[in-house]
């Protein structure tokens, strides 16, 4: 066993639902993942994807101890035209990346594995076919071209996405059960009925929340890893893809977890579908591919993706990461740091200090000893309280008489003296002359 391991951050598990309402259907579904032909026998509709390319392996599981002489695409003839008419969702799609690190056998013993402990988990079927990488040719002519001309690359996933080979499954919405002894003996035979197994109830793993009260009443724990589809799936097929690793003397090691629950501080980016990847490659912007490339550009100065993230780890701190306790450790040195505290408790210290200062005010005055007093100084200043008052009152009046005397001295001074009118002597009677 290494003494090194490398944490590897390009895991991918997605689902999807084939819903009637949608317009789609499982044998669509298969024909496309296994680029085949195949025709429903009751309304003639065909689905031919023969002209597809890139498969490289392709299966059909049945639960162990059923056995079945009906071949894929009579299997889905059977599902999809003897299904419930209230049945909506008719089967789930599964697209999940495959460890670059494996050779092909490898990586198809891995899914056969898989496969095997799901049907044995669910008691249900899977189709699977393992995919080369979208648009190897061009991708593999865009890095000779590069390499020839000795052009910048600009993606550096490039080399990468040549080697992103990745595994589809398709999964029915039922159980798969074998056909008994009573089944047989029936006189009116079911729909359900195939040949030697039956289509039974569906999977309520699969529906949680339709099915949630009655897998409480077997299980409290709604969100238990066997109970919960999606949790099943993206934890076993990490577990499976770690398996192989190790067992191919690898030192790779993938993991399901974001990077804040595996307590690291670096910048998440979203998933990109193959149309994205070709519109930007035609020269196009994508609202996603400029998120990505903005959190790809932070992700390069974040320490914890620097020292932690797709370069060798000592195993013992690589585990403790993936583990999550890591996660646990800061989450125990943030609980002991002091959090900071809201306004309303700032507010209501501020309160309660001024209660203290208050009562400590009042108890120190109730101690301290009284000041001696002399009744007859006290006395004194009591007189010579009373006397001021008046005494600044007539100052204050005197000071403003004068006030008002000098004012109407310089007014006199400055006023121009009238001149004398000289008296007239003659009788205004004698000037009148007839």
């Amino acid at each position: 066993m290494s003494d090194k391991i490398v944490i590897r951050n390009q895991y991918s598990c997605r689902v999807s639902v084939v819903k009637k309402t949608n317009g789609h259907t499982p044998l669509r579904a298969i024909a496309y993942i296994q680029a085949r032909k195949m025709k429903n026998s009751l309304t003639g509709a065909e689905h031919d994807f023969s002209k597809k390319s890139g498969v490289i392996a392709t299966d059909f599981l049945m639960p162990t101890g059923i056995e079945t002489q009906m071949n894929e695409e009579q299997f889905y003839n059977h599902l999809e035209n003897n299904s419930h008419a209230s049945t909506n969702i008719l089967a789930y799609s599964t697209i999940m990346s495959l460890p670059a690190e494996l050779s092909i056998d490898q990586q198809e013993e891995l899914v056969r594995d898989f496969c095997k402990l799901f049907t044995d988990t669910y008691q249900t079927c899977v189709s699977f076919a393992i995919h080369e990488a979208d648009h190897l040719m061009k991708k593999k002519a865009k890095l000779a071209e590069i390499e020839k001309y000795n052009l910048p690359v600009e993606d550096e996933d490039l080399h990468l996405q040549t080697r992103n080979n990745h595994v589809h499954l398709v999964i029915p919405y039922c159980k798969i059960e074998a056909m008994t002894e009573q089944d047989f003996k029936a006189k009116r035979k079911k729909k359900s009925f195939g040949d030697t197994f039956k289509l039974g109830s569906q999977v309520k793993d699969f529906n949680p929340i339709k099915w949630g009260s009655e897998i409480k009443k077997d299980k409290p724990d709604l969100m238990n890893t066997e109970q919960n589809f999606l949790k099943f799936m993206r934890e076993k097929w990490c577990d499976c893809n770690n398996n192989a690793l190790e067992k191919n003397g690898r030192i790779e090691r993938y993991t399901h977890k974001s990077y804040k629950d595996l307590g690291l501080q670096i910048s998440a980016t979203v998933h990109e579908g193959e149309m994205v990847k070709s519109r930007v490659a035609s020269g196009k912007k994508m609202d996603v591919h400029e998120y990505n490339r903005q959190q790809k550009a932070k992700q390069q100065t974040e320490q914890d993706y620097l020292n932690f993230i797709n370069v060798p780890l000592p195993a013992e701190l690589a585990n403790k990461i993936l583990s999550g306790e890591k996660l646990a450790e800061k989450e125990l040195l943030d609980s002991l740091k002091p959090k900071p505290k809201s306004d309303y408790e700032i507010a209501q210290e501020l309160l309660d200090q001024i209660d203290k200062a208050q009562e400590l005010l009042d108890e120190q005055l109730a101690h301290q000893p009284p000041e001696p007093t002399d009744l007859r100084a006290k006395l004194n200043k009591i007189k010579q309280g009373e006397s001021s008052p008046g005494q600044a009152q007539e100052e204050q009046a005197e000071t403003l008489s004068q006030k008002l005397e000098r004012l109407k001295q310089s007014k006199r001074t400055t006023e121009p003296q009238p001149k004398p009118v000289a008296e007239n002597t003659r009788d205004n009677d004698n000037d009148l002359s007839f």
